[in-house]
């Protein structure tokens, strides 16, 4: 009877790899490595003397694509968003991924605020910015009302923008439902995802571009006075 000859182990783990560094899906070839090291294990252990330093090497290889596989596959798995969530996704970033999102998301606070509270003062640096998901707010300046914030406006985008403190400010008339983001969080989470950055970025650039807008329209249609010539928005 022919003994079994331990090469074939080696050879269908070599086979294992070839079929690994031609699939594109890197989870796959993290897989198919997996699979690999473990197949090989028998080769070496079968050897006249069990050769352990390979065995310990494919053992760690086995283990490390393991463990990756498994991240791969928590970061692809489907992203279930509440309505809240989703709303913000869609107020603020609906260019950006649910998981990208639900990030965002995890850094900020859920916040509400009654009416006559304050969430910009005049002269204070902004420690933080909020999105509007339901409510108003009021900006004034000097007594002298500029306009309103709703669903969808970001309060203390151009002070993040600009880093100087506000010239406004903001209190809310109605209840409001907010998600509050610490600039500094912010700013480091973003650092680090240029994909979040830029769409985070380019919200608040739209964000102030359509509350100049329309703070200027709500200022022209003010009654005419001496204490509103010129809005400083």
């Amino acid at each position: 009877m022919t003994p079994f000859n331990p090469n074939y182990f080696i050879h269908a783990a070599n086979l294992l790899l070839v079929v690994a560094y031609s699939v594109r899906d890197i989870m796959w070839l993290r897989l198919f490595a997996v699979a690999s090291s473990l197949i090989s294990l028998p080769y070496f252990v079968l050897q006249p003397t069990p050769q352990w330093a390979p065995i310990t090497w494919s053992l760690l290889f086995a283990a490390l694509n393991l463990v990756q596989s498994f991240r791969l596959y928590l970061e692809r798995r489907p992203v279930k968003l509440t309505a809240d969530e989703e709303e913000v996704g869609r107020l603020a970033f609906p260019g950006l991924p649910a998981r990208k999102v639900l990030q965002l998301v995890s850094l900020g606070a859920w916040t509400t605020a009654a009416p006559g509270e304050r969430l910009i003062e005049r002269g204070t640096p902004a420690g933080g910015i909020a999105l509007v998901l339901r409510g108003k707010v009021r900006l004034s300046q000097d007594g002298r009302v500029l306009g309103e914030l709703g669903q969808g406006d970001i309060v203390g985008s151009a002070l993040v923008l600009s880093g100087a403190p506000g010239e406004v400010d903001a209190v809310t008339v109605e209840p409001v439902r907010a998600l509050r983001w610490d600039v500094a969080t912010l700013r480091t989470y973003l650092e680090a995802d240029p994909e979040a950055r830029i769409g985070f970025q380019r919200n608040l650039a739209h964000d102030l571009a359509g509350k100049l807008r329309r703070l200027g329209e709500d200022y022209l249609r003010q009654p005419s006075s001496p204490a509103n010539q010129s809005p400083d928005l």
